[in-house]
């Protein structure tokens, strides 16, 4: 459960740091290239790196998990609707929902410079979400509603920088007690809602933010280059989670993985970091192979 409620919705984190980029490179910001660049750079990675799982859950298998009348439509709409949700590979999710944030850029850049009293809507918006929670019958429309607060606040962040870490650094031991607390509920399955990884995330967000800014020296220049391919590991570590999931299992089991829990790896603090030391290994080789190949193109292919 604690390895859960660490690692589950960590894109709380992602769409902090979105919000806290979009504001900070908003200087010279043209909607007509920011579309241009995310379409090349997001949206056809997307694309390009979502065949081989459509591929699969289109023409060998059927995806666990979706609707009933998903499998009786026409193999266009299957791949459509494929698309729009981001369900053919668990983490892509992120992508339709982050697209509607795209399109929204203008309001974010009118709220940023002509009304960020509207960032006082964050708090109220983030005890909406945390009552409401990610999942819902409209799919990357319920997870961006969910996700708004937190993008808002990382912009705020980013607007108010100096004030921003001034008073997380005066309430920082308020912001721990409030993500123990929202561990706590997850750790303990507290009936839902209120959803309890909203406000402990969130927190967590303000937490690190302000310690990577204290303490930046401590970590120097070591991950830079993680961080530069982050989201190339964010496109392609699923085919390593499940590829790795698949041979574990096999050798623990000697069946492949069905994805019904009845050959599940064993849960541990050892093997969970091994298992995402792995992961983190064989995207990142792959990034630096696909990179040094594709030279400059490589952004529009892998998203790196």
């Amino acid at each position: 459960m604690l390895i859960d409620a660490v690692a589950n919705e960590s894109s709380v984190y992602f769409f902090f740091i979105a919000g806290y980029l979009f504001q900070h490179l908003s200087a010279r910001f043209e909607y007509r290239k920011y579309l241009k660049r995310k379409i090349q750079t997001v949206i056809l990675p997307y694309l390009l790196l979502s065949i081989p799982a459509l591929y699969i859950f289109t023409m060998l298998t059927q995806r666990i998990g979706m609707w009933d009348w998903f499998y009786d439509m026409k193999l266009w709409q299957q791949i459509t609707l494929f698309l729009l949700t981001g369900k053919h590979l668990a983490p892509l999710w992120f992508v339709p929902t982050i697209a509607l944030f795209y399109l929204c850029a203008p309001l974010f850049i009118w709220i940023d410079r002509k009304a960020p009293s509207a960032y006082w809507l964050i708090p109220p918006f983030l005890l909406l979400s945390t009552w409401l929670g990610r999942d819902g019958p409209h799919g990357p429309l319920d997870k961006a509603v969910y996700l708004l607060p937190v993008y808002l606040l990382g912009m705020a962040f980013s607007h108010s920088k100096q004030v921003a870490m001034s008073l997380v650094m005066r309430w920082w031991p308020i912001l721990l007690l409030i993500a123990m607390l929202g561990m706590a509920g997850v750790m303990s399955g507290w009936p839902q809602p209120p959803f309890w990884q909203m406000p402990m995330k969130t927190s967590l967000a303000l937490i690190l933010t302000w310690l990577l800014y204290r303490y930046h020296g401590f970590f120097g220049n070591r991950l830079d280059y993680i961080a530069e391919v982050s989201f190339g590991i964010f496109f392609i570590h699923a085919y390593f989670i499940s590829a790795i999931k698949l041979v574990t299992v096999y050798v623990l089991y000697g069946s492949i993985y069905d994805g019904q829990g009845s050959a599940d790896i064993p849960g541990n603090l050892p093997g969970f970091c091994i298992y995402a030391g792995l992961v983190i290994v064989c995207t990142v080789s792959i990034i630096w192979i696909a990179k040094r190949i594709l030279g400059k193109n490589s952004r529009m292919i892998i998203g790196a």
